[in-house]
């Protein structure tokens, strides 16, 4: 009897310490990616994922430590680095994307900490948005056209599978249409555009992309019908600056991405500790200005919330894990019956009811490094060498980069605010 308490304690009380995240503990990766500091980051992050480091390939975190250095490369302007870790976490998701049926029953037990992370739907969506800004950056235009594609046919999957009922990412359909511009398929960016008004009807700045494909199109009805809907002026009607006059105007274009904030952090629900929530973290910046050498040309435009797609999305899942929850307590209660029957032990049978209850605990895991937003802002420039300035307002410092723009081209830049 003696052995069977010691054996059973030895397998329970491991549980308690295996809840929490490595990834979600690391502090010294978070402080130097809030310090801009994005290179350490990435070395620490990659060291993670070799043999014997928390994030190792099998290991529960494995994509949350591909995902934040795919995303520390990102922002340290090494694209194609960046690009090889986000197809790793691609690779991830394809192999993992299925909970097996013991380890769905082995969590009624434990904690879904206990599980291999497979990433929020909306965290795995922003892979394919990630690795398209990258190529955009390194100008494989086709190739991120590829993966802006793939964002909206991911959640077409989903719709149809049920999944999720939250619409279109409309920030990667305005990449596509821009990439598509950009090649010249003016129909197609014209369809896109299309769609990113339907998403997001707020977003006035498609007003003119619209006005300029119907104008590239020779389609005067739609000029007229988008002129007059969005009330463009005519000097915003005649700003056709990568229409097939792209070439012979000598003009081009600066893609400005602006990614703002911190996006939210997960919780214990105070209502349902055992279930995660979503909690907005501290972003005193709604937008940034944008300066081409030196003089002021505009601010940037949200075109995809990050923060309110994952508050929304949780949302609609918790009925379905408040539910798993409850059975998981009712099958611990099971167990702990089974055992005082078998050893006759009143306290054994409490202590093992009490260890199993307290290792219920909120899977509180995220890709948490992810900005508050996506906002763009797309200035028209003569070909040649300019000066892009952002700052952003309500806090943080200006940042500026220098970059050749060619006639008729597209240069797209990121930049990123942490508060």
């Amino acid at each position: 009897m003696r052995d069977i308490r010691i054996l059973l304690l030895l397998l329970l009380f491991p549980l308690l310490g295996a809840c929490a995240s490595a990834r979600m503990r690391d502090d010294e990766v978070d402080r130097l990616f809030r310090s801009s500091k994005y290179l350490d980051a990435a070395e620490i992050l990659k060291a993670r994922i070799q043999a014997g480091g928390p994030g190792a390939p099998g290991s529960e975190d494995e994509l949350l430590y591909l995902l934040d250095a795919g995303l520390a490369l990102h922002q340290a302007g090494e694209a194609e680095a960046s690009n090889a870790y986000f197809a790793l976490a691609e690779k991830h998701v394809s192999l993992n994307g299925y909970t097996s049926v013991s380890e769905e029953a082995g969590t009624l037990l434990t904690s879904e900490n206990t599980k291999v992370y497979r990433g929020e739907d909306f965290e795995r969506v922003l892979i394919h948005v990630y690795k398209a800004l990258n190529y955009a950056i390194l100008g494989g235009l086709e190739d991120a056209l590829v993966e802006a594609r793939l964002v909206n046919r991911r959640l077409e999957e989903m719709k149809r599978e049920g999944e999720k009922r939250y619409k279109q990412n409309a920030f990667a359909r305005y990449v596509a249409a821009i990439l598509y511009e950009a090649e010249g398929e003016y129909n197609d960016a014209y369809v896109d555009y299309k769609k990113v008004h339907e998403l997001e009807p707020a977003f006035q700045p498609v007003g003119r992309d619209l006005w300029r494909m119907a104008a590239a199109l020779g389609m005067r009805d739609e000029m007229d019908r988008w002129k007059s809907s969005f009330q463009l002026s005519d000097e915003d009607a005649q700003r056709r600056t990568n229409s097939p006059l792209g070439l012979k105007s000598g003009r081009g274009e600066v893609v400005l991405i602006f990614q703002n904030g911190i996006s939210p952090v997960k919780r214990p629900d105070p209502a349902f500790p055992s279930l995660p929530d979503f909690v907005p973290r501290y972003n005193p910046v709604r937008e940034a200005e944008v300066s081409l050498n030196g003089s002021v040309v505009g601010r940037t435009v949200v075109l995809h919330d990050i923060e309110a797609t994952a508050i929304s999305n949780l949302k609609e899942r918790k009925l379905a894990m408040a539910a798993k929850r409850v059975a998981g307590r009712v099958t611990k209660a099971i167990v702990a019956d089974q055992i005082r029957r078998k050893t006759k032990n009143e306290a054994l049978a409490f202590l093992t009811e009490v260890a199993l209850i307290v290792s219920d605990q909120a899977d509180t895991r995220s890709w948490s490094l992810l900005p508050r937003d996506f906002q763009i802002a797309r200035i028209p420039v003569d070909a040649g060498v300019h000066e892009v300035r952002v700052q952003p307002i309500g806090g943080g410092s200006a940042e500026s980069r220098t970059v050749q723009v060619d006639a008729g081209k597209k240069v797209f830049l990121s930049f990123r605010y942490l508060p």
